[in-house]
C-alpha cells in the first residue's frame, strides 16, 4: 500500500499486527459475506412479491420497503464501502467500490449513518403497520395520505438531521493528530489515502443530532409498541374473543422478533464502539470483527423474514421438498371452521389479523 499521509512515521510496532487487523481480511469477509446475503436478499425480494397471499396485502408494501433499506445497508458494508474502522476514533477507511471511485470519504460515511437510521425508521414502519391492523384501537393512522405524510416527516429527519455537519469541511491534518494521540500506532492502513477522520471527539453537535435521532425512533416504536400491547391484553371488547387477541399477540410477537434479531448485528458493534471510545481501548482485530459481525445484518433479516412469517417459510419448505404443486397464495384462502360460529365482527377481525404476519 502506498503511504499517503504526512505523519506516517516507521516503527516495529506494526509487527504485532497480525492478518485479523489487516484491511485484506476484512474485504475477504466482506465479500464472502456478500456471496451470501446478495443472492439470499435478492431471492427474498422475488419471494415477498411472488409468494405474499392476498390477505397479507396490508404488510407487503411495508416488508419491502424494509427489505430494501436493509439490502442497501448490506451493500453499503460488504461491496460499496468495505469500510475500515479505528475505534476508538471516529475514522475509517473505505476499500469498496465507492473508495474506489474516488467517491468523497465523508459523504460516504453520511450515507452509512442514513442507512442505519433508515433501518429504526422501518422498525417504526412496521410496528405501526401493526399497530393500524388492530381494530378496536381508536388512536391510529387510517388514511393513505396522513401514513405517506407521517413517515415522510420520519425520512426527512433521517436526511437531514446530520447534514450540516457534513456541509463543514474539516482539516484532516489538525483531526489526524488526535487520532494519532489515542492510537499511537494504528495499522498501516491508517496511512490510505482514503482514511478519513469524522470526529475528534467530544462535539456536541454531533451527539446531539445523534441523541435527537435515537429519541425519535424510540419513542416512536415504544409509543406503537406499548400502546397496541396495551390494548391486547387489557381493553375489553365484548365481540372479541380470547384466541383473537391470543392470535393478534402472536403476530406481535413475530414481528417484534423479525426486526429485533438482526438489530442485533448493529446494535452490538455500535456498543463495541462505545466501549473502546470510554475506555481508550484499540484492538483492530476487535474492530474489523465487530464490523464484519455488522455485516451479518444482511444474512439474519432475510433469514428471519423468510422462516418467521408463515407463507414465506411454509413456500421455502415445499421448495426445498421439492412440491411443485404447493400455491402458497391459496395459503390462508378459506378460514378453518370452528365449534362456535363467530360474528360478523370477529370474522373481520380474523382477516384483519391473518393479513398482516404468520400464524
Amino acid at each position: 500500500m502506498e503511504i499517503y499521509w504526512p505523519d506516517y512515521v516507521e516503527s516495529s510496532c506494526r509487527q504485532n499486527h497480525s492478518y485479523l487487523d489487516s484491511s485484506d481480511f476484512m474485504i475477504t469477509a466482506y465479500h464472502c459475506t456478500a456471496l451470501f446475503t446478495i443472492p439470499l436478499s435478492i431471492f427474498t425480494f422475488l419471494t415477498i412479491i411472488r409468494v405474499t397471499p392476498r390477505k397479507m396485502k396490508n404488510m407487503k408494501v411495508p416488508l419491502l420497503i424494509a427489505h430494501a433499506w436493509g439490502t442497501n445497508l448490506d451493500l453499503l458494508l460488504t461491496v460499496n464501502l468495505t469500510p475500515v474502522m479505528y475505534y476508538p476514533t471516529a475514522s475509517g477507511t473505505p476499500r469498496g467500490l465507492f473508495g474506489a471511485l474516488g467517491i468523497p470519504v465523508k459523504w460516504c460515511a453520511y450515507v452509512a449513518q442514513v442507512s442505519i437510521i433508515m433501518i429504526g425508521v422501518n422498525f417504526v414502519m412496521l410496528l405501526e403497520n401493526r399497530h393500524s391492523q388492530i381494530s378496536w384501537i381508536k388512536f391510529k393512522i387510517t388514511r393513505l395520505k396522513t401514513r405517506i405524510f407521517y413517515f415522510g416527516v420520519n425520512y426527512f429527519l433521517a436526511f437531514f438531521l446530520m447534514l450540516a455537519f457534513y456541509m463543514e469541511d474539516a482539516d484532516q491534518m489538525e483531526l489526524r493528530e488526535f487520532v494519532l494521540k489515542r492510537i499511537p500506532c494504528p495499522t498501516i492502513d491508517f496511512y490510505d489515502k482514503n482514511t478519513y477522520v469524522l470526529l475528534k471527539g467530544g462535539e456536541i453537535l454531533p451527539f446531539l443530532a445523534i441523541t435527537i435521532g435515537l429519541l425519535i425512533v424510540i419513542i416512536q416504536s415504544l409509543f406503537f409498541l406499548i400502546h397496541t400491547i396495551y390494548y391486547l391484553n387489557y381493553v375489553k371488547q365484548a365481540n372479541i374473543s380470547e384466541s383473537t387477541r391470543a392470535l393478534q399477540r402472536k403476530f406481535l410477537g413475530y414481528v417484534a422478533m423479525q426486526v429485533t434479531i438482526p438489530w442485533t448485528s448493529l446494535v452490538c458493534p455500535i456498543l463495541y464502539s462505545l466501549y473502546a471510545d470510554s475506555n481508550q481501548y484499540y484492538n483492530q482485530a476487535f474492530n474489523n470483527i465487530s464490523m464484519v459481525f455488522m455485516a451479518s445484518h444482511g444474512l439474519t433479516s432475510t433469514v428471519c423474514t423468510l422462516f418467521i412469517i408463515k407463507p414465506y417459510r411454509e413456500f421455502v419448505k415445499n421448495l426445498f421438498k421439492g412440491n411443485k404443486e404447493y400455491d402458497p397464495k391459496n395459503m390462508w384462502a378459506s378460514m378453518a371452521p370452528t365449534s362456535m360460529a363467530p360474528t360478523k365482527f370477529e370474522k373481520s377481525e380474523r382477516i384483519a389479523s391473518v393479513g398482516s404476519v404468520s400464524g
